[in-house]
């Protein structure tokens, strides 16, 4: 019996699967087993998984069942202690076996372990952004709520617990993976974390992650099922509800600012907002919004970015929200400018312009100067009005601190 068995679901990736199944035999932890399942492809996929000759590798081909019914007819067939889900068209660094089987072996009380990950194009070249975040197993579950934060081949879970839960749930087209974490922590089950980049995410124009519509019709589907629906009055709900719900509807908005359309983009933000107030108070919000249409593997790239048209109409999109909010909302006006202002402040730096930097930090102070007690914003503006230099000294003098989240600091 393996340790490891892997299941690479794969429609129409011919292209990509070769490089997948090499990225396992590349592995530099030996005892696992890969099922390759064949969704019902009309491409050259089978003729691509009558090539593999290590024995350690399986193919098995279906009819078409959709991405669930690809990895649970895996699963099912699977014989191993622990689980991975590499899809065809995603790559693994060759130590990401090792790591986790070495965590998990380690600690026994825990059911998974998650790694971060870097974007890839089509053509596999590694990109400027990376992805995940690395969260305490106690505070797992919390932030599984906010959303999925990490890909579903950067996990190595034990094969019992993804058995106990179900399995992927073959009535979602989306967000499957998140759906069962979420049903994996709701049963009492640990994740830990690991700092190291293992697992590598190929952005195509053509994913279901670019498609908004039908994430939030996935999004939703799942929430109903985990919170009950959306229906009556939000303060209703319980308090875990309206925070998952509000993200998803932020996640909706995101989405939506990506394919172009801002005004369908604001209205799901002020949804989110009337769902759950304090997400408007968020610098993480604010950030995005200001990245506005660059696509996923890329945002953040202050290369590409016109910081300053994107902050005129993020301003000007705000005005108009607030406008129409009610009080509760307006409440969170002077430190939603504020954040918003720090993001803008944010960018222009990274981007090396200082002179806008220094006034988008001036306008974040205006607007909610409590903000300066946050380190990170001290730092900034001793970077900003003070030199780099100062700065630097400034910050080897204190205890060196972790770094979270960038909706926790502004390093």
């Amino acid at each position: 019996m393996p340790a490891v068995s892997v299941v690479v679901p794969c429609f129409n990736h011919a292209r990509f699967l070769p490089r997948a199944v090499q990225c396992i035999l590349a592995q530099t932890f030996a005892d696992w087993e890969a099922i390759v399942v064949d969704d019902g492809s009309t491409d050259d996929t089978p003729q691509v998984g009558a090539q593999f000759t290590d024995s350690r590798v399986r193919y098995i081909r279906q009819e078409n069942r959709g991405l669930s019914g690809a990895r649970n007819a895996g699963i099912r067939a699977a014989e191993g202690r622990y689980l991975a889900f590499l899809d065809a068209d995603d790559e693994w660094e060759p130590r990401f076996l090792e790591t986790c089987h070495s965590i998990l072996s380690a600690l026994g009380g825990v059911a998974a372990v998650v790694t971060l990950s870097s974007f890839i194009d089509e053509r596999g070249q590694v990109l400027l952004q990376s992805g995940g975040q690395i969260v305490e197993p106690a505070s797992f579950g919390n932030r599984l709520l906010e959303g999925g934060f990490f890909p579903v081949h950067a996990v190595l879970v034990r094969a019992d617990v993804v058995r106990s839960v179900g399995m992927f749930d073959e009535s979602l087209t989306s967000v499957e993976d998140w759906d069962l974490w979420l049903r994996i922590v709701r049963h009492g089950a640990k994740v830990a974390g690991t700092p190291h980049v293992l697992a590598r995410y190929r952005v195509s124009t053509n994913s279901m992650s670019t498609n908004a519509a039908r994430m939030h019709a996935n999004r939703m589907a799942v929430l109903a099922k985990h919170f009950g629906p959306p229906d009556g009055d939000p303060a209703d709900w319980s308090t875990n509800g309206r925070r998952a719900y509000a993200f998803a509807y932020r996640s909706t908005s995101l989405g939506h600012l990506q394919q172009g359309d801002p005004d369908t983009a604001w209205r799901w933000l002020s949804e989110a907002g009337n769902v759950w107030p304090p997400i408007l108070a968020r610098l993480d919000t604010f950030y995005e919004l200001a990245l506005g249409d660059q696509p996923r593997g890329y945002r953040g790239n202050v290369v590409d970015l016109d910081i300053a048209a994107n902050g005129a109409e993020m301003l000007r999109r705000i005005d108009g929200l607030f406008t129409s909010a009610d009080e509760q909302v307006r409440a969170l006006r002077d430190v939603a400018y504020g954040n918003a202002y720090l993001a803008l402040g944010m960018l222009a730096d990274q981007a090396g312009q200082w002179g806008p930097a220094r006034g988008y930090m001036v306008r974040a102070l205006r607007a909610h100067p409590t903000m300066v007690r946050r380190p990170g914003v001290a730092r900034r503006l001793i970077k900003l009005f003070a030199g780099k230099r100062i700065a630097s000294r400034l910050r080897h003098l204190r205890p060196r601190e972790r770094r979270q989240p960038l909706t926790e600091s502004e390093a």
